[in-house]
């Protein structure tokens, strides 16, 4: 094991344990104070820390890497696109996959709280926080890491994509987790930076957390395949864009 790799393999169980610690703690205050404000709270601050420290320690490049200035906003808006799309076409191959093979799972996660998402803490938590702290440590760190101790591109981005899918630990999540992983590393390999794939991380949970609250049924087949082909033929535009502007 090269010394770039093993650097690489530090830092990125270091992220691990003080993301899963977070979590605990935030959990167990939560439930001592029998608090979800307290819980919301020690959580989004708990990960902006790790954020700060990160990026303060410069083991994560915040900038736009290739993306010239003259490109900034185009970028911003393709990703935008691109969040929208896979989050929809996501949707798609979920439902058509029969999701509820997995029933005991889907119920108990269609039984979870939205409420948990509203408020200060949880839409800093859910919206902001969380996709910076996760684009640090899976693309800032750990596919960084791997592209620079000179693993092939395509194998650096689908293992980051199996670890992130894992990371969540959910059947049901893997399927759309994994997908997202491998456009947003691959965006990272184009770009070099993190900053498309903090945006598309933004928009797809907050859109997420609002579709918690929307009755997204649609009883025509046909207009779903309408829709799948919108989002696919978007998702595949901005995908081209940046391969050809970046």
């Amino acid at each position: 094991m090269n010394e770039e790799l093993m650097k690489t393999v530090k830092l990125f169980l270091l992220w691990s344990f003080l993301y899963f610690a977070v979590g605990i703690i935030g959990v167990f205050l939560g439930h001592i104070c029998k608090s979800e404000e307290i819980m919301k709270w020690t959580l989004a601050l708990g990960y902006l820390l790790i954020s700060i420290v990160y990026f303060g320690k410069h083991y994560v490049d915040l900038s736009f890497g290739r993306i010239e200035r003259r490109m900034v906003w185009p970028a911003v808006g393709m990703s935008v696109l691109v969040a929208v799309a896979n989050l929809f076409v996501s949707f798609f191959v979920v439902s058509m996959l029969d999701i509820y093979l997995f029933m005991e799972e889907s119920e108990s996660l269609n039984k979870s709280d939205p409420n948990l998402f509203l408020g200060i803490a949880g839409i800093l938590h859910s919206c902001i926080i969380i996709p910076i702290v996760e684009e640090i440590g899976f693309r800032g760190i750990f596919l960084a890491g791997l592209l620079k101790s000179r693993c092939r591109p395509w194998l650096a981005i689908l293992i980051t994509a199996i670890v992130f899918a894992l990371f969540h630990m959910s059947f049901v999540k893997i399927i759309s987790t994994l997908g997202f992983g491998i456009i947003i590393g691959w965006l990272y390999w184009r770009t070099g930076s993190i900053i498309p794939g903090i945006i598309i991380h933004i928009v797809n949970n907050s859109l997420c957390i609002v579709f918690a609250f929307i009755d997204l049924s649609i009883e025509s087949l046909a207009i779903w395949w309408v829709i799948l082909v919108v989002c696919l033929s978007s998702l595949a535009y901005g995908v081209w864009w940046f391969w050809k502007e970046v």
